[in-house]
């Protein structure tokens, strides 16, 4: 889901930066770059932005897998959170699109909490003196005076001090304001003439806090002003709303990076210059940060909200601001419908007929084996092919020939060599080249070279000089047609999923050529989580390979080993090797076998052993002597294709070369269904 996608990104948003290294984080799991000043983090974002690693503890995921092991949470229970948290719509984002409920009375302490950095002093017994002092006094009648009504006064806990004193001034009546129910926090501001503003002392308050700050997660809409009575004036009138005292923005910008709104703010500073001026810096800021916001002047030709509000305005435009917010939503919701409704099967519709159009400038890759091609319905296409066999089979060798045989057609090949060096690859293809040309030149066998041979500078001086030059010649031809379309990448054990996709990403980015990818093989490619297990980690890096097939729109094929208890028994789904998702997430899974293995009807169990390992042993004594051995292709799953079809090929070890001509067999067509194949038997 494209909404999984974007939630996937916010996986930095659960990180925090190391402040020694660039681009790392301290890890939540094992806590590198957290255990003092020689501690070093180890915790980095992947390119795609979506997944994390730490070289520390192992861990390997997205925000989904992070947040599980981090909270000790199953993965659905992870994915439902952070689908309340970050999903677009929801309630703890996406303020025009949430639902309008008050925050439980544990969130409440919560947010007290959070917001008002006390240092440890409770004002409830001054907030409850001042608060009983106000009703008839100069005070009541000052807010009065600025629109206010007893039921508001009595709501905020509005209070009045007869002579507060206000440092550098003297003692001045003045009213008094708490921040929060709890009574954390409270400030002065004289009701005189000149207006003068007073505050704990910060050794002893903390700092001073955003007013109404419990407002921000209460799930509706939020003005954001600048004055205490400007906030009071807007809850009167059937608003949410905060002030941050003043133009000073800072403590606001602290408070959303620690703990996002859950509703959409509403810019409202004052109409003065310095209030416009503020009101386009935070609005910068929020937008920088992902906040949802709109700006709207709901003092209209007045100074301020209070001012508004004595005027009788600010009911209307409040009204009206928040309206704005409910179209904002409708707006979003429509928007988010059409998006779902263009990713069904509707949205895609033309693009499936606009891709089988394009298709037929795109035709299969061959694979160079014409049998096989018939069985793949015209060769290998975008997905993930999976070939296994038993030790010294020849699956690496059958694959290379495939893998020339594709760039001889000019297609890209990347192979990815797990245990064979990028000489050892080369001299196999000369070698096989140096077996065909000999036959086209009718020269004896023994002319042809093994990959030893070619490797062995000693061996070249006791070569005639027909061998030389049959070499050279099988070296100009693999130059020529082979050689500019194939690229091997070397590795052992330390090649992964991760460097596949970007040496793919690499390749089409320079040449604009989608190529063919050989992996050789699951079994040795780098864990992707130290911790995991053998299956875990095949498994993972099975479905990566999958995922580039799909993600690149090109053909992946990756050469399997099988269990050791398959080496007896004809090959099926369940010989593959350590992971469950060589079957599952292969769009075609092949075998190869020495022909003959298959089960007899009435043949027991001893019998059958005994009649393969005898097989077994004569093939491979064939191929010890330079002889062909007898290889049976099998499709166990096919996709989008015909299953349990084969082919069959003549194996010569000695000189790394598949043919699909066998001498002995004859071809029997399939008349009724020509997408199966043919297929090689023994005449009657």
């Amino acid at each position: 889901m494209a909404e999984l996608e974007e939630i996937r990104l916010h996986i930095v948003d659960e990180l925090t930066p190391s402040t020694k290294e660039r681009g790392k984080y301290l890890c939540p799991l094992c806590g590198s770059g957290s255990h003092g000043a020689g501690s070093t983090a180890a915790f980095s974002i992947e390119k795609d932005g979506m997944h994390g690693k730490c070289f520390s503890c192992g861990f390997y995921g997205d925000i989904f897998d992070l947040v599980a092991q981090r909270d000790g949470l199953t993965p659905a229970d992870a994915t439902r959170q952070l689908i309340e948290k970050y999903a677009p719509g929801a309630a703890r984002r996406a303020g025009p699109s949430s639902s309008r409920v008050e925050p439980r009375a544990t969130e409440a302490r919560e947010t007290a909490r959070e917001t008002t950095q006390n240092a440890g002093r409770s004002y409830a017994q001054e907030i409850e003196k001042y608060h009983a002092a106000l009703p008839g006094s100069e005070g009541e009648r000052y807010l009065m005076g600025r629109g206010l009504m007893a039921a508001t006064l009595e709501r905020f806990k509005m209070g009045y001090d007869a002579g507060h004193y206000f440092p550098g001034v003297g003692p001045l009546p003045a009213i008094v304001m708490p921040y929060d129910p709890q009574g954390h926090y409270l400030a002065w501001r004289s009701i005189g003439p000149e207006k003068h503003y007073d505050k704990p002392k910060s050794e002893e308050a903390g700092e001073e806090p955003i007013y109404n700050a419990a407002a921000l997660y209460s799930g509706q809409p939020v003005f954001v002003v600048e004055s205490q009575l400007c906030a009071i004036s807007i809850e009167q009138e059937g608003g949410k709303a905060v002030a941050i005292g003043g133009t000073g923005h800072n403590k606001l910008y602290k408070l959303i990076k620690k703990r996002a709104p859950a509703g959409v703010l509403i810019l409202s500073l004052d109409n003065d210059q310095a209030g416009q001026d503020e009101q386009g810096k935070i609005s910068a800021e929020l937008e920088a940060q992902g906040i949802p916001f709109i700006q709207a002047n709901i003092s209209g030709t007045a100074k301020d909200p209070n001012e508004a509000l004595q005027q009788g305005t600010l009911r209307g435009n409040v009204a009206a601001a928040l309206q704005s917010v409910d179209e904002a939503r409708r707006k979003q919701e429509e928007e988010r419908k059409a998006q779902r409704q263009q990713e069904s099967a509707a949205g895609y519709i033309d693009g499936f007929f606009e891709a089988i159009a394009k298709s037929k400038s795109t035709p299969a890759i061959s694979t160079g084996f014409p049998d096989l091609d018939r069985l793949l319905d015209g060769g290998f296409y975008p997905g993930l092919y999976i070939i296994g066999a038993i030790t010294s089979l020849g699956k690496s060798t059958f694959c290379l020939q495939m893998c020339d045989q594709i760039a001889a057609a000019g297609h890209d090949v990347l192979f990815f060599a797990l245990e064979m060096s990028r000489q050892e690859l080369m001299a196999k293809s000369i070698s096989r080249l140096t077996f065909t040309l000999s036959r086209a030149r009718g020269m004896a066998q023994d002319k042809a070279k093994t990959t030893r041979g070619i490797l062995s500078g000693k061996k070249w001086s006791t070569y005639t000089r027909e061998e030389v030059e049959l070499i050279a010649a099988a070296a100009d031809e693999y130059k020529a047609k082979i050689s500019g379309h194939i690229w091997f990448y070397e590795g052992v054990g330390n090649i992964g999923v991760e460097q596949i996709r970007l040496e793919v990403e690499k390749h089409i980015s320079i040449t604009g050529n989608l190529p063919f990818v050989c992996v050789d093989y699951a079994q040795i490619l780098a864990p992707v989580d130290m911790r995991a297990s053998d299956k875990q980690n095949v498994d993972r890096n099975v479905l990566e390979l999958k995922r580039l097939s799909r993600d690149k729109g090109i053909p992946v094929l990756c050469i399997s080993s099988l269990n050791r208890d398959n080496y007896t028994a004809p090959i099926n789904n369940t010989a593959f090797k350590e992971s469950g998702a060589l079957e599952y997430g292969s769009d075609v899974l092949m075998g190869l076998q020495f022909l003959g293995m298959d089960y007899q009807d009435g043949e027991a169990d001893k019998a059958r052993e005994k009649r393969i390992r005898e097989l077994i042993k004569t093939q491979k004594a064939q191929g010890n002597e330079g002889k062909a051995e007898d290889i049976q292709l099998k499709i166990l799953k096919n996709r989008n294709g015909k299953s349990n079809t084969e082919a069959i090929y003549h194996y010569t070890p000695y000189f790394n070369h598949y043919a699909e001509e066998l001498e002995g067999y004859t071809k029997v067509e399939n008349e009724d269904n020509p997408f199966t194949g043919s297929k090689k038997k023994r005449p009657l």
